[in-house]
């Protein structure tokens, strides 16, 4: 399975597998591994960066485009024009060689990214948070359960757009925390005014999103619910964008204005 992370700052892409079978990957979660993983050092390059970097775990891996079983993209909370180059690029891949995609939520590959730290093993909630600008984020809230066949992450805050005061009311029962994401960059300082007790903050080296998450999680979705169509593959922003908000905002006002005066 190829996957595409754009979301963030800095593009990466992984091709995870359990090993070849008859020229094709299998994507069982199953002995399931890391094959090969790139990211790009450049902030916001993505479109630049993208169709290199597919290439080079291509190559890395020994793999041609054709054995693909399935495209894992994260499909966003994020960057608006990061979302769009991701999907795009998944689109076209997926449309041309008619291979089947797979949407993941940046923020639950975040969230899995903290799975081995000492915070998720004693069940505290981790909280991916996404910059959204004007002192709002995205956010999420997650833990870790013991399964038969491992931990799995389990969705206990609703996924979505927040003030940062509302997130953290959100949360406000939750003795321990584990905050990740750029929103840790931009509100942390908000953060630990409105709390002091019981949050931690992921350290710079897992604190961002990453290919190789959105591979696993992509394949873990791919076995159990198959992957969707190129058409059918959509973005999840979770709010509009500034420009498209302000053009609602117009038209709206301009229509209210032409009731008025009819």
């Amino acid at each position: 399975m190829l996957a595409i992370e754009t979301t963030g700052a800095f593009a990466s892409v992984a091709l995870a597998g359990g090993g070849a079978t008859d020229g094709q990957q299998t994507c069982g979660t199953d002995g399931l591994k890391i094959l090969a993983h790139v990211e790009g050092h450049d902030r916001y390059s993505h479109l630049q960066n993208l169709t290199p970097q597919i290439r080079q775990v291509l190559s890395d891996a020994k793999i041609s485009i054709d054995d693909l079983s399935a495209i894992a993209v994260s499909n966003g909370p994020g960057s608006f024009t990061g979302i769009r180059i991701g999907v795009s690029t998944a689109r076209a891949l997926s449309q041309v060689r008619d291979i089947p995609c797979v949407p993941v939520s940046s923020l639950e590959a975040l969230a899995m990214r903290a799975s081995s730290t000492d915070d998720a093993k004693a069940g505290a909630l981790i909280c991916p948070i996404l910059d959204a600008r004007r002192s709002q984020v995205y956010g999420g809230g997650y833990v870790f359960e013991d399964m038969a066949g491992g931990a799995v992450l389990k969705e206990v805050v609703k996924a979505g757009p927040y003030t940062i005061d509302e997130f953290m009311e959100e949360i406000r029962d939750y003795s321990r925390v584990f905050m990740m994401g750029d929103g840790v960059d931009t509100c942390g300082e908000k953060i630990n005014e409105i709390r002091s007790e019981g949050i931690a903050f992921a350290p710079e080296e897992i604190r961002y999103q990453r290919a190789e998450e959105v591979a696993l999680l992509g394949a873990e979705k791919f076995a159990s619910g198959g992957g969707v169509t190129f058409d059918r593959l959509e973005p999840e922003y979770m709010r509009m964008a500034e420009a498209e908000r302000k053009l609602r905002a117009k038209q709206a006002a301009e229509k209210s204005g032409e009731k008025v005066n009819g």
